[in-house]
């Protein structure tokens, strides 16, 4: 076995660029990314630069989804650089761990490069490998020197108190030189979920189904994912309407029992609706959990959910909110539960397989 391993380790050091045996992490000029474009993010008021929620909303909000929304989940630092290498320090907040989900995807930052035909490729991730809070790694390296467009989504399941942008000395770095996926060019998407839309279990913090979407679109989707706590609170609606949007996404059944619906539902979109009436809301049914094939409780419970939220649906163009719209829960997830690391939340595959139908009605 040593025998073996020592003839593998030539072929894997010949694999890696030169740069990355000169260039050290500590020897880049840092860029505090406050300079550069924040995307994704639906308020200017929040916290801390990289949270979530209007800060006047705090006393209103509970505390589990004020301290969620702390969390970086969607937002993303545009910007543009020549530099032959490209690294990342940050600083997390908590050092939040989860067993089922990678560290890249809680605490990781993920680098995307545009390229020449306006797609997003992504070229690497920032691995928060040790304790120390404070993160500092080469992501990319063995560049051709050129100016190109560069996108780094910000963890999803932590928050973020400071981050930079590392280049190498001589090399230029600033606001994103062509306009796709930047600032306020255009109306968000809102989507308003569970721990799923957050981000669970992406193994990077690219594979949430807004990033996503975000990219296939170019247009900027704002995460209000808020793990076990979607429940359709006032508080929530009433910013989430403050938020002049493209459309809305309503995906927060899997957090809400048959009586949280019944007692909230209808005054949070009713809500939303009148105070946005020209812009189309999306009621997503509850996914299906891939042990309710077998577990008849588990699947009785969704399908009694499910069966409500559309009723609902029904009942509110009956009464004239004509920008509602209804995604069924059918062709979400895929027809073999492979998507899901645990059964409900999901893995890049599922995260992959419900961008894909969120964008078939969101196109429409």
């Amino acid at each position: 076995m040593k025998r073996l391993f020592l003839l593998f380790l030539p072929v894997f050091a010949l694999l890696l660029p030169a740069s990355s045996f000169a260039q050290k992490a500590s020897e880049l000029k840092y860029i505090d990314a406050k300079n550069l474009m924040l995307i994704n993010q639906g308020y200017d008021n929040t916290e801390m630069p990289y949270s979530r929620l209007p800060e006047d909303m705090k006393a209103r909000t509970r505390k589990a989804v004020w301290d969620l929304g702390l969390n970086s989940a969607g937002l993303a630092i545009r910007f543009s650089t020549n530099s032959r290498v490209i690294g990342m320090r940050w600083t997390l907040l908590n050092y939040f761990i989860m067993h089922h989900m990678a560290g890249t995807g809680i605490r990781g930052i993920d680098l995307y490069m545009l390229d020449e035909n306006d797609h997003w490729q992504f070229v690497g991730t920032g691995i928060p490998n040790g304790k120390d809070t404070t993160k500092t790694q080469i992501v990319v390296s063995g560049m051709d020197g050129k100016t190109h467009e560069f996108m780094a989504y910000l963890p999803l399941y932590d928050g973020v108190t400071r981050v930079e942008v590392g280049v190498t000395k001589n090399a230029e770095v600033g606001l994103p030189k062509r306009d796709i996926l930047v600032r306020g060019k255009e109306k968000p998407i809102v989507f308003y979920g569970t721990s799923i839309t957050q981000g669970g279990c992406a193994s990077r913090p690219g594979m949430v189904y807004t990033s996503i979407i975000s990219r296939a679109l170019q247009k900027e989707c704002i995460n209000l994912g808020f793990s076990g706590n979607a429940r359709m609170d006032k508080a929530l609606v009433e910013m989430m309407a403050r938020i002049d949007a493209d459309q809305y996404v309503i995906d927060c059944l899997e957090n809400c029992t048959l009586k949280v619906v019944q007692d909230s539902a209808y005054f949070f979109l009713t809500y939303l609706a009148k105070k946005r009436p020209e812009t189309p809301i999306y009621m997503v049914e509850h996914i299906w959990f891939s042990h309710a094939l077998v577990n008849k409780p588990v699947h009785d419970q969704i399908a009694e959910r499910n069966e409500y939220w559309h009723n609902l649906y029904l009942q509110l163009r009956k009464e004239g909110y004509n920008n509602f719209r209804y995604i069924p829960a059918d062709n979400l997830t895929g027809p073999d539960g492979e998507g899901a690391v645990d059964g409900c939340h999901q893995t890049d595959l599922g995260f992959l397989r419900m961008s894909e139908e969120f964008l078939r009605h969101l196109r429409r």
